[in-house]
């Protein structure tokens, strides 16, 4: 079975990217998905590594790969209730 990787950064001064990192493990923890929480601030080559699965050079965290599988997050625009959906199901 491959790994659930959600790539993320603990260096940011984004309170989006911080909340929607939140987001996402709130969600995965609530589901008991087991998943690995790869730091991309402790290493260029990890950040390299997450763009290149997601296939966008300019991607940003949080992200999430399941084995060479990207599954993606995106956020839902359309005002404050806006959330979260995970492209594929991770499991």
């Amino acid at each position: 079975m491959s790994t659930l990787k959600v790539y993320s950064t603990s260096v940011t001064g984004s309170r989006e990217i911080k909340s929607q990192q939140s987001e996402v493990t709130r969600i995965l923890d609530g589901k008991n998905i087991k998943y690995e929480l790869v730091d991309i601030s402790q290493d260029n080559a990890l950040r390299e590594e997450m763009r290149a699965k997601a296939g966008n050079p300019k991607a940003i965290p949080p992200q999430i790969v399941n084995g060479d599988h990207y599954c993606g997050v995106r956020a839902l625009r359309g005002g404050r209730g806006g959330g979260w959906v995970v492209g594929s199901n991770p499991h």
